[in-house]
């Protein structure tokens, strides 16, 4: 290091060769890459085209053999000696076998590839070849050959799969063809080809230097490879195993380069499948022969770098001698002189020279005996001025100590003047207030509200002393905790402040750092299990009297330990994390959210108003949890157990509430079957039954086991029937469930969307079948509130009346006021729409309600329905004047009457008197199913004719 600072050249010298190697490796670099990639590039085109070259030269060879084959299939001899054989000792005694014999061994003579030609006959299970002495041995199944399975499954010229021969017992390829008589396969003709021929032929083909050629089967056997032809005969273990992690690909039937990499035995591998055969052509190339020039590129590169850097470490040590050492020489005596000698003294060989070097050493030997002059005489004139320094220098010199002990402290002092300017301050001060120490001397602080405002000043007034903590906005930007300390001092009369103030940012850090271990789960930034179990305590022990009603509820997932292991931990936090953030949005402000183990939350819910809402939000949680979760555009369900228990119901303390909301989290978990579990029994019982209504719901939609009765609404002057309503039964394996039992849960769970799209298909089925029968009734089917706000609920009608051809004008829709009242104007534009349909509307339960005028004029219905409350105790109980008011009023606005649970002639007497005509009831018929109504509506139609 020593020799590399003293030299200028040298130093010069090393950033240009360390320039000259950076260029170089950026040359090489860059060189390499793009010769690699042009060597990569033209050589996998090149293996490519060999492949390609070499299928073209199999096809070609394979191709001369198909049309002798061809030729064969338009012989006679060959059909009619097929068709004449019936057993192997006919063979001989035939007229046409010497014929054929002589023909076969001419075809075999014709090219020296063949090794046989012959004929195989399906009745007989014999063979004729070109070696007419060859007889097949008894126990010979003609069907059992490879090459005649292989001719009978394509039907066509075929050439098979490498197999011994039983004539030559030679590994052979056979190409054959059917004899086929009235499209059925009776014998099959062929020639064989010696697998050697054709490993004779590969070997001619040559891949570079290293490279070489296989040649595999379709099914990925290795056909041919030049280190043993035969290797798939003899069983041995395939050389080029590194081939199977690509032979699936080798044998798609389509052609490409494959680049394998396995340590530095790396390939470029090439595929290209024949055209006229089941094999696959490949070239293998190693990687090494293709980067061998690029290789040699890197070799010379280095060596004229080398050479290069060699050169220019001559040439700056030549400049070193030249230059550097007497510049060299010149300084160090220079720094001598500075040291305390009388002259500078060089070597004479440096004054004698002529060259700037010369000039710059006898001018320097001059300027010395100058300065030793004027030192002289300085030092004669000044020992009077030296003493006065050194007095003042140590007086500055203490007072320097004392502010570079103050400016060094991290307590921030300073002094202020009566008007509360400041007249010094320490660089920890500038720092705490955050205002550059030049601007300072400046600012009024009292005016500018830094640290001293009126208060402040008042109290010193009183008493000289103040002391506090106090918060600090620096620059707007962060809120410092500072503890101020300041005096108020005397000096001749004028006033003055001297303060200090400490920075406790970082102490209140620390303790809201020390509260966040204590009582926040570091990954989800949840609360943690001490926060609940604080919480839990605390809110129990403040409710002495037991007034409130308390939950805890435990959620835990399952089989989350089989998300780490599939996902691994990092996929399982972010499940974890999501899972958080869901949860947070399903408690309230006055709920306590938090983590209590690895796969664990818990909800403490305060001051539950009853058990059915706390069923009804367990209920909501539940589903919200069952949804979808997204992890890396992922997306998986995650399956949760829930457990709850309530104080004071299930425990009198917050320990025993934890127990047993585990307890319950415990059974869930033991029960597959079900979500989630109330220690309370009797909640549980209810929830217990509720989530298995609900599935046996969704079972009986797809069961099947819904049903339809209807029930007529009759003119009661007439006896006509005008129209029907449908009504859902459940026919369970228990026996029918009345709607009061399942239609409240099914609206619950939504399950009642797919429910009344099952029962407006069905009415419309039957009301199409009633048109076809003569009947031109209308149906009514009630809609709920789901489905009456469902966006699609006018589409959905549409697309139901055009499939089941009901003209619109034979429906009817019954909604009950409650649905009016939720958003009259999208109330109106549906029921509108239902009109533009031509679809007619009524009030179902009219009077239990609302019952407003403005809906009824506002509104387009068309029928209301008196509630069966206000018939039932006509007239022996009621006088019916709630029955007048609605009659009379549907009579104002035009509309048609409906009078439900009509079961005495007393009350049909009374609405006729009242101008209601249409009933509805037990006295005329109860709910049928299709074939009872019908058979009911016949007997109607002859007792009115």
């Amino acid at each position: 290091m020593h020799w590399f600072k003293k030299s200028l050249i040298r130093r010069v010298g090393t950033i240009v060769i360390g320039f000259i190697f950076v260029a170089f490796a950026v040359y090489g670099i860059i060189s390499i890459q793009m010769l690699s990639g042009f060597f990569e590039t033209n050589s996998k085109e090149q293996i490519s085209k060999d492949a390609q070259q070499i299928a073209t030269e199999i096809d070609k060879f394979i191709e001369k053999n198909i049309i002798i084959v061809e030729q064969m299939k338009t012989n006679q001899d060959y059909q009619a000696i097929t068709e004449a054989l019936n057993t192997r000792d006919e063979k001989r005694q035939h007229p046409l076998f010497n014929v054929i014999t002589q023909e076969l061994q001419a075809i075999k003579a014709s090219d020296p590839n063949i090794s046989l030609a012959y004929i195989g006959v399906t009745k007989s299970n014999d063979l004729i070849s070109s070696t007419p002495e060859f007889d097949p041995k008894p126990d010979y199944d003609l069907n059992k050959r490879l090459w005649y399975m292989e001719t009978l499954q394509s039907r066509g010229v075929t050439v098979t799969s490498p197999y011994i021969d039983i004539v030559t017992e030679k590994m052979v390829v056979s190409i054959t063809t059917p004899i086929l008589k009235n499209n059925n396969v009776i014998g099959a003709m062929g020639i064989d080809l010696q697998v050697t021929d054709i490993s004779k032929l590969m070997s001619s083909y040559k891949v570079g230097k290293n490279g070489y050629t296989l040649l595999i089967n379709k099914d990925g056997s290795i056909f041919y490879h030049p280190d043993d032809p035969e290797v798939f005969a003899a069983g041995g273990v395939n050389p080029f195993a590194y081939l199977d992690l690509y032979m699936s690909q080798i044998t798609s039937g389509d052609s490409g380069v494959i680049e394998y990499q396995m340590g530095n035995n790396a390939k470029y591998i090439a595929y290209v499948p024949t055209q006229s055969s089941n094999w696959i052509v490949v070239t293998v190339i190693p990687r090494s022969e293709v980067l061998a020039p690029l290789n040699q590129f890197i070799f010379s590169l280095f060596f004229i770098s080398l050479v290069l850097l060699f050169m220019i470490a001559l040439f700056i040590r030549r400049m070193t001698r030249l230059i550097s050492e007497p510049i060299i020489t010149i300084s160090g005596a220079v720094e001598t002189f500075s040291q305390g000698d009388q002259e500078i003294n060089l070597p004479s060989t440096l004054y004698d020279r002529e060259d700037e070097l010369g000039i710059l050493s006898r001018g320097l030997k001059m300027m010395s005996h100058r300065i030793i002059q004027y030192i002289e005489e300085v030092q004669t004139n000044n020992q009077a001025l030296n003493q006065e320094i050194d007095k003042r220098q140590a007086v500055q010199s203490q007072l320097e100590m004392i502010l570079e002990l103050l400016s060094g402290t991290d307590e921030g002092i300073f002094i202020l003047n009566a008007e509360f300017f400041c007249i010094y301050q320490n660089t920890a001060f500038s720092r705490m207030i955050g205002i550059p120490e030049t601007e300072i001397p400046a600012l009024n602080l009292s005016e500018k509200g830094i640290l001293i405002n009126q208060p402040l000043i008042d109290s010193l007034e009183m008493n000289p002393v103040w002391s506090g903590e106090i918060e600090y906005a620096q620059n707007s930007s962060e809120t410092l905790f500072l503890f101020l300390r300041i005096s108020k001092v005397k000096n001749d009369d004028t006033d003055y402040y001297i303060g200090n103030i400490t920075n406790l940012t970082a102490h209140k850090q620390i303790e809201k750092d020390i509260y966040y271990l204590k009582y926040f789960d570091h990954l989800t930034k949840l609360n943690n299990k001490v926060f609940l179990d604080e919480s839990g305590m605390e809110l129990i022990s403040g409710d002495g009297s037991a007034a409130g009603n308390h939950a805890l509820i435990l959620i835990n997932i399952d089989d989350f330990r089989i998300i780490n292991e599939a996902k691994g931990f990092d996929f399982g936090n972010k499940v974890l994390i999501a899972l958080a953030n869901r949860l947070k949005t399903l408690v309230s402000d006055q709920d306590v959210l938090a983590r209590l183990g690895n796969d664990e939350f818990g909800i403490l819910k305060a001051y539950v108003s009853s058990n059915e809402d706390l069923y009804e939000y367990i209920m909501d949680l539940s589903k919200e949890l069952e949804k979808q979760i997204s992890i890396h555009d992922e997306e998986l369900i995650v399956d949760v157990s829930i457990g709850i228990s309530l104080y004071p119901n299930d425990a009198n303390h917050y320990g025993k509430l934890l127990k047993t909301a585990a307890s319950a989290l415990n059974n869930v978990k033991a029960n597959k079957g079900r979500r989630f579990e109330f220690y309370d029994k009797d909640i549980n019982s209810l929830s217990i039954q509720k989530y298995e209504m609900q599935n046996k719901l969704r079972n009986a939609l797809s069961n099947q086991e819904f049903v339809l009765y209807y029930q007529p609404q009759v003119d009661m002057a007439t006896n006509q029937i005008l129209g029907l309503e449908a009504l859902i039964r459940w026919n369970s394996s228990n026996g029918m469930v009345p709607p009061a039992s399942f239609i409240p849960i099914a609206e619950e769970s939504n399950l009642i969307i797919p429910l009344g799209e099952w029962v407006l298909e069905n009415a419309c089925e039957f009301g199409k079948k009633l048109q076809s029968l003569g009947y031109q009734i209308p149906i009514a089917v009630n809609l709920s509130m789901l489905q009456f706000k469902a966006p699609y609920i006018g589409e959905l009608i549409q697309s139901i009346l055009t499939r089941t051809q009901l003209p619109p004008e034979l429906l009817e829709l019954e909604i009950t006021e409650g649905i009016l009242m939720d958003n009259e104007d999208e109330c109106e534009a549906i029921l509108s729409e239902f009109h533009r349909m031509g679809i007619q509307v009524s009030i179902d339960d009219f009077g239990t309600g609302y019952s407003s005028l403005s809906y009824l004029k506002k509104f387009a219905v068309d029928k209301i329905k008196i509630d069966r409350s206000f018939i039932k105790g006509i007239p022996h109980y009621d006088n019916g004047t709630i029955a007048k008011v609605i009659i009379e009023l549907a009579s104002n606005f035009n509309l048609q009457v409906i009078a439900e649970g009509v079961e005495t002639p007393e009350q049909i007497d009374f609405l006729l008197k009242n101008n209601c005509h249409i009933a509805q009831g037990f006295y005329y018929a109860k709910p049928l199913d299709e074939d009872r109504l019908l058979t009911f509506m016949a007997k109607s139609k002859r007792d009115m004719a």
